[in-house]
């Protein structure tokens, strides 16, 4: 579910149009388009396209662009859906921390080969049954998506099922049957927008999809290649259509 990848491919077949209908230099596409520097963006671009911007430019011709998705389709179909007419977002910002868990390799919400779908929910439930884990403490699960080595195509994307190690829940107070089956992943400081979802978890693609299309190119922020958080509170019931839990997007100033 990389957002960062999705608006960043956007940005690249920008670009990729702007080097066939303009005469602006390179490092003025790539600092227009938010770039840090020229080198950062002919990498980026020659990624996804697999040759130069200069070479992209002499070739004139249109290929590989990544268009958005229709938002008048989705917005219908989000409503029709899940019902939902307005989703809640908020800025916040989330110090370093750790959890313990179990990850697995996916393709996210805009992969051609998505299959996030079928492979989260066969985490969580290899969790719950391979890890028991100790009931008498307050345990906050959480999912992360290390998007950090993605591929622009929505693959390689790592996702963790897991819990947040604090003061009260530390490595050594769990089981050491739990402490064999599971790894630490370190979540870096970040600033998020920060999702509601309400309903059944298999709408929160769609959830998703609304902030992408609609809250966040209108907010003066963009995603960038970080953790994605899925935050799940306590008896979290993922089938009901009260149940509430939160996605928190990496974002930083556009």
């Amino acid at each position: 579910m990389t957002v960062a990848n999705y608006v960043r491919e956007l940005k690249l077949s920008r670009a990729a149009e702007l080097l066939l209908d303009d005469d602006q230099r390179v490092i003025d596409i790539a600092i227009a388009l938010g770039f840090n520097s020229e080198i950062s963006f002919s990498r980026a671009f020659k990624q996804m396209f697999e040759i130069s911007p200069s070479q992209y430019r002499k070739s004139g011709k249109r290929v590989g662009l990544k268009k958005p998705i229709e938002v008048s389709d989705f917005s219908t179909a989000l409503e029709e859906e899940s019902g939902a007419r307005f989703v809640e977002v908020k800025i916040d910002e989330r110090d370093a921390f750790l959890i313990k868990g179990m990850s697995t390799e996916i393709s996210g919400l805009f992969s051609l080969t998505q299959d996030f779908a079928q492979k989260v929910p066969q985490l969580w439930a290899h969790l719950e049954q391979e890890v028991v884990l100790p009931k008498e403490q307050d345990l906050r699960f959480i999912g992360v998506v290390d998007i950090t080595q993605a591929n622009f195509d929505g693959t390689n994307l790592k996702y963790w099922a897991g819990v947040v190690l604090d003061e009260q829940v530390s490595m050594p107070t769990l089981p050491s049957v739990v402490s064999e089956k599971l790894e630490v992943l370190t979540v870096p400081k970040q600033t998020y927008a920060v999702v509601k979802h309400k309903g059944p978890i298999q709408g929160l693609p769609k959830t998703l999809s609304w902030f992408v299309l609609n809250w966040l190119p209108a907010s003066g922020y963009r995603g960038i290649d970080g953790y994605e958080l899925e935050v799940y509170p306590k008896d979290y019931q993922s089938q009901s259509q009260d149940a509430e839990m939160e996605y928190w997007v990496p974002i930083v100033r556009a």
